[in-house]
C-alpha cells in the first residue's frame, strides 16, 4: 500500500524518487537513469533495480499495456525492445520525410518492406512524424525537421527496455543477470547516436511520438523529460551520460 501511494505521489506531483540507500556503483545507476522519464512518469524508483511498484500495479501494467503474462511473454517483449522496437523503421521514415508526396512513400515504404503489418505499421509511424514535428518544435524539444532526424527515437526503446528488465526482474519473471544483459544492451542503444542526456530526453519524446502521435498526454510527457535533462535536481544532472 505505501509503495502504491509513493508511486502516486511522484507521479502526480513530480520530482525524483531516488533511493539514497543504493549500494550500486555509479556505473549502474547511470545505465538504470536511462529510464529515468518512464521512471518519473511512473512515479518509481530511478537509480536501484526495483521500481517500487506493488504487485498488483505490476501486473495491471503488464496486461494493459504489454500483453506480458508469464515468462515466456516477458522475454518476447524485452527481445522486441532489444531488436527492433520503434526505431525500426526510422530511416524509412527519414526518407519519408523528404519525400513528402503521399503517393511516392507509399511506394517507397512497399518497395522497401515486405510483410504487410510492417507497411501498415510504418506508414502509421511516417503519418505520427507529419503530424509530431511541430508540436515538437513548440515544446522546444527540437529546432526543425533536421533536428528531428538527428536526435531520432533511440531513447525510447533504451528507456522503455531498462524500465521492462527492471520491472520483470522484480516480477520474477526473468534472472538478475538477464536484467543487466538487457540494461546492457539498452545502454548500447542509447549510445549509437546520442552523446548528452539533454539529447536523450528529446529523443525518447520523439520515439513516443512516432509511437503514439501527440494526442495521448504529449505536453505531460515532454514535460518529465525536460525536467529530467534541466532540473538541477534532476539524478541526469549528477551522472555523466557518456
Amino acid at each position: 500500500m505505501f509503495s502504491f501511494f509513493s508511486s502516486f505521489y511522484y507521479a502526480i506531483f513530480g520530482g525524483f524518487r531516488i533511493d539514497e540507500t543504493t549500494t550500486l556503483s555509479k556505473e549502474q545507476q547511470r545505465k538504470l537513469l536511462l529510464s529515468g522519464v518512464f521512471s518519473a512518469q511512473k512515479g518509481t524508483f530511478m537509480n536501484v533495480v526495483k521500481t517500487g511498484m506493488s504487485y498488483g500495479g505490476r501486473q495491471k501494467m503488464f496486461g494493459q499495456g504489454w500483453g506480458i503474462t508469464d515468462k515466456a511473454s516477458a522475454i518476447d517483449t524485452l527481445d522486441y525492445l532489444q531488436h527492433a522496437g520503434t526505431r525500426r523503421f526510422f530511416p524509412l521514415v527519414v526518407e519519408a520525410l523528404k519525400l513528402q508526396n503521399k503517393r511516392a512513400i507509399q511506394q517507397y515504404i512497399t518497395e522497401n518492406l515486405e510483410d504487410e503489418d510492417d507497411m501498415r505499421d510504418c506508414w502509421e509511424q511516417v503519418q505520427f512524424a507529419f503530424g509530431s514535428i511541430d508540436s515538437l518544435i513548440k515544446a522546444q524539444l527540437i529546432k526543425d525537421q533536421a533536428d528531428f532526424v538527428r536526435i531520432g527515437p533511440d531513447a525510447w526503446d533504451a528507456g522503455r527496455l531498462v524500465f521492462m528488465a527492471r520491472l520483470c526482474c522484480e516480477h520474477e519473471y526473468i534472472t538478475d543477470e538477464r536484467m543487466w544483459q538487457y540494461i546492457d544492451a539498452a545502454d548500447e542503444i542509447a549510445h549509437q547516436k546520442l552523446t548528452s542526456w539533454e539529447d536523450f530526453g528529446k529523443s525518447y519524446i520523439i520515439g513516443r511520438c512516432l509511437w503514439c502521435g501527440t494526442a495521448n498526454y504529449f505536453e505531460v510527457m515532454a514535460g518529465h523529460a525536460k525536467d529530467m535533462y534541466s532540473s538541477p535536481k534532476s539524478p541526469w544532472q549528477s551522472v555523466p551520460f557518456a
